[in-house]
């Protein structure tokens, strides 16, 4: 339970940080803000600068929300829903709440990841639409991407790991 809130604590810090860096660094960005790049790194898409802080905001909100959603209503749904190694001992009635408060968390600890992805996007768009002509270079798209990526594959393994150890 206390890692639960710590994980809550830390979203709900994480979150105030995403919203205050996109207010902050939204006095940087043009009127008609560059939001869409295609593979050269070429602005394809535009938007107002109101109009993308509001929906940066928007969806660093609801994103992680659903994420959170979706590992809370787990525990809802039968076990035949739910995919789990061992399952008949993670979901067995001593260890059934147990088990789902450990995936709410590790959905916490994701929508976290989530948002320091989604910060790592509008560093990549302010500092696309700082350069003369606007561009997005593809070294940057990969770092952010490719970080967010392998950040997600070590949460997997993590959450895969422990549900394939079982005590004897």
């Amino acid at each position: 339970m206390k890692s639960s809130r710590a994980a809550f604590a830390i979203l709900a810090l994480l979150w105030v940080g995403f919203a205050a860096c996109v207010w902050l660094t939204s006095a940087h960005l043009p009127d008609r803000v560059a939001t869409h790049f295609d593979m050269q790194g070429r602005p394809n898409d535009w938007m107002t600068r109101t109009g993308h802080v509001q929906c940066t905001l928007f969806f660093g909100l609801i994103t992680p929300a659903f994420v959170i959603g979706i590992f809370a209503t787990m525990r809802c749904f039968g076990a035949q829903w739910v995919n789990l190694p061992h399952k008949d001992y993670w979901l067995a009635s001593e260890r059934r709440k147990q088990t789902f408060d450990y995936l709410q968390c590790q959905g916490v600890w994701f929508a976290g990841l989530f948002i320091v992805f989604l910060s790592g996007i509008q560093y990549w768009i302010v500092t696309a639409n700082a350069r003369t002509p606007v561009s997005l270079p593809a070294s940057d798209m990969g770092w952010i991407a490719g970080g967010f990526a392998v950040a997600t594959l070590v949460w997997v393994a993590r959450l895969i790991v422990h549900f394939y150890r079982r005590p004897a």
